[in-house]
C-alpha cells in the first residue's frame, strides 16, 4: 500500500518538483535565458538544462516555457493550472514536428534542412530526407572546392602576369 505522501505526489505533479526545479522555472517565467539562470543560481548551464528538462517531464509540458507558466499558475492559486494557455510573447514555442514530410509540402524551407530546430531534442527529418542530404552535401563540397581551386588558379595567373 503506497504511503500518503506518494499518493499525493502521484495526484499533484507540482509536489514532485524539487526547489531547484521551481527556481529554474520561476526564472524562466521571468524570461531569463539559461546562462542568466545558471549565473544567478550558481549552477552550470548543463545543470540548469537538466533541471528544466526534468521539470518538463514531471509536469507533462511541451517545453520549459509552458512548464514555467504552469508552475506560475499553480503558485498563483489557479484551480486548473494544467490547462494554462502559452502566452504569445516571450520565449517562442518550438515548431510542431513534421509528421510526414513526404505526404504534405513543406510550409517552411527550413524544415527541410538537416539541422535540429531550437527547442527540439532531435531533428525531425525522415530517413529518406536524411539520406538525400548525403549526396547533396557531397556535391556542395565538391562545387565549393572546385570554385576555390579555380579562384586560386586565377589569382596565381594574375600574380604571374604582374611579375613579368
Amino acid at each position: 500500500m503506497p504511503h500518503r505522501r506518494e499518493a499525493l505526489s502521484a495526484d499533484d505533479p507540482f509536489r514532485r518538483l524539487t526547489p531547484r526545479h521551481k527556481q529554474c522555472l520561476r526564472l524562466t517565467y521571468e524570461r531569463r535565458v539559461t546562462k542568466e539562470i545558471a549565473a544567478e543560481l550558481d549552477l552550470s548551464v548543463g545543470t540548469v538544462n537538466t533541471y528544466c528538462t526534468e521539470a518538463i517531464a514531471l509536469l507533462g509540458a511541451r517545453n520549459r516555457r509552458e512548464a514555467a507558466e504552469m508552475l506560475h499558475a499553480y503558485e498563483q492559486g489557479d484551480p486548473t493550472p494544467l490547462e494554462v494557455e502559452p502566452q504569445s510573447e516571450g520565449v517562442p514555442l518550438p515548431p510542431e514536428p513534421a509528421a510526414a514530410l513526404a505526404s504534405e509540402p513543406a510550409a517552411d524551407w527550413r524544415s527541410l534542412l538537416p539541422l535540429r530546430r531550437k527547442g527540439a531534442p532531435d531533428n525531425d527529418l525522415g530517413i529518406l530526407l536524411r539520406l538525400a542530404w548525403i549526396p547533396l552535401l557531397a556535391l556542395a563540397f565538391a562545387i565549393g572546392f572546385g570554385m576555390l581551386a579555380i579562384g586560386l588558379g586565377v589569382l596565381s595567373d594574375i600574380i604571374r602576369h604582374f611579375r613579368q
